[in-house]
């Protein structure tokens, strides 16, 4: 006899199927993709992707270090 699906099974899918649609949606807006010979990048973009995530970096660290001091935390 087979059993008769219960809203548990329809949402336990629905939400697996939220999971797996999620998943495909953050490797495209966080770009955690590998490069791959069809989308080979220059060297100048590369280095430039470095060197701004580099000075952001920096800069929220001195932005950190600014406020801690400003407001006597350090």
């Amino acid at each position: 006899m087979a059993r008769k699906p219960d809203r548990n099974d329809e949402a336990v899918r629905k939400a697996q199927a939220d999971l797996k649609r999620l998943g495909e949606q953050s490797e495209k807006l966080l770009g955690t993709g590998t490069v791959t010979d069809e989308e080979s990048e220059d060297n100048i973009e590369m280095w430039g992707k470095r060197i701004g995530r580099t000075v952001a970096y920096m800069l929220g660290a001195y932005l950190i270090y600014y406020f801690l001091r400003r407001y006597g935390i350090i």
